[in-house]
């Protein structure tokens, strides 16, 4: 069975399977589905809890000996293996497969991670695991989703926000589920909301209670200029300046990164899969997406250039050039990003 994990509390309240795998890259809903299960399964007598983390040296014959163990201090106990990869090794695999084959009742087993590709999901073995038990996805919240999610986690907490103090939230959380949480949180405290005492939340509650918690750093710059994002490029690299970071830390980031795009980009030119050529050089697979869009953008030589253009903020810096470097950092993100501005040759001094 596969379900979403809002559907996960009412599935709760009709049955209690023998297995529950909840995948997904969103730290907040994971966990919060996770308090959901546990709960239920206190609820049901599983008071007794085994946590297993597992790597290459996991040796899965100690969770089958758990599973088919008598528990020592209450008769259901729950088993929860935490996978630090989403791929999902052949012993690990015949471990499981034979431990639901048949499943201990007294037990509730608890997998638990990151995001499962398409590729995972549609495999003979993941639906024979799934079979006894359920898959709960955990979508990310978009931006799009992100009012929506606002508005309801709020008017849980009896408050009531308007469209504009919506509208700001969402700005200044940028995604970070976490950091929502938490500033509805002091929000519910400061004013004192619950769902008997419903509080109005305008603009300026916002304003003055809330903090700004854009995730600004240097590695969600670099995917904001890779994927064309200029304004948010912009606004991130105005945050890290206000943190105090150095403009060379940033620089020497910048050019590593434009160094890893020429060489991709001349491997795709000679011929190369751009999936393959990415791997050749060491890009993250989570990083795939920027790069691919940033080399479909621009041709080896204007990469290049960009990266000659890189000079003068290290320039800048040194007073061996009359310029701004945070100017001059802002003029080769934007080229990145696909904006060119009008500039003279002003490598010359």
């Amino acid at each position: 069975m596969r379900i979403n994990s809002d559907q996960l509390g009412a599935h709760l309240q009709r049955q209690l399977l023998p297995m529950y795998w909840v995948a997904g890259d969103e730290i907040l809903l994971v966990q919060e589905s996770l308090d959901k299960l546990r709960g239920r399964c206190r609820q049901q007598g599983f008071s007794e809890w085994e946590l297993f983390f597992v790597d290459r040296s996991f040796n899965w014959q100690t969770m089958l000996q758990s599973g088919n163990s008598m528990s020592l201090f209450s008769d259901k106990k729950i088993i929860e293996l935490r996978l630090y990869s989403a791929k999902l090794e052949e012993e690990g695999r015949a471990a499981l497969q034979r431990y639901l084959s048949d499943p201990n009742p007294d037990n509730v087993l608890i997998i638990v991670s990151p995001r499962l590709e398409s590729s995972t999901l549609n495999t003979k073995w993941f639906k024979e695991l799934e079979t006894p038990g359920v898959f709960v996805q955990v979508w990310p919240v978009d931006s799009k989703g992100m009012p929506r999610w606002l508005s309801t986690r709020m008017a849980s907490y009896g408050l009531n926000a308007d469209a504009e103090a919506i509208t700001i939230l969402c700005d200044r959380l940028e995604g970070n589920l976490l950091a929502a949480s938490q500033e509805i949180e002091k929000l519910r405290i400061l004013t004192g909301a619950s769902p008997d005492n419903k509080i109005q939340i305008d603009r300026k509650h916002i304003m003055n209670l809330v903090a700004d918690n854009s995730r600004y750093n240097t590695f969600n710059l670099l995917d904001a200029a890779l994927l064309g994002n200029a304004r948010h490029c912009l606004k991130i690299l105005n945050g890290l300046r206000a943190e105090g970071n150095e403009v060379l830390a940033l620089l020497g980031m910048l050019t590593r990164e434009l160094r890893i795009l020429i060489a991709v980009a001349t491997r795709v030119a000679a011929g190369q899969n751009p999936g393959s050529a990415m791997q050749n050089e060491g890009v993250r697979k989570i990083h795939e997406a920027p790069v691919a869009a940033a080399i479909e953008r621009h041709s080896v030589r204007a990469l290049e250039k960009l990266l000659q253009q890189a000079r003068l903020v290290d320039l800048a810096v040194k007073g061996l050039h009359k310029s701004d470097p945070w100017t001059e950092l802002n003029t080769v993100l934007l080229g990145l990003c696909g904006i060119q501005l009008c500039t003279a040759n002003r490598l010359e001094r």
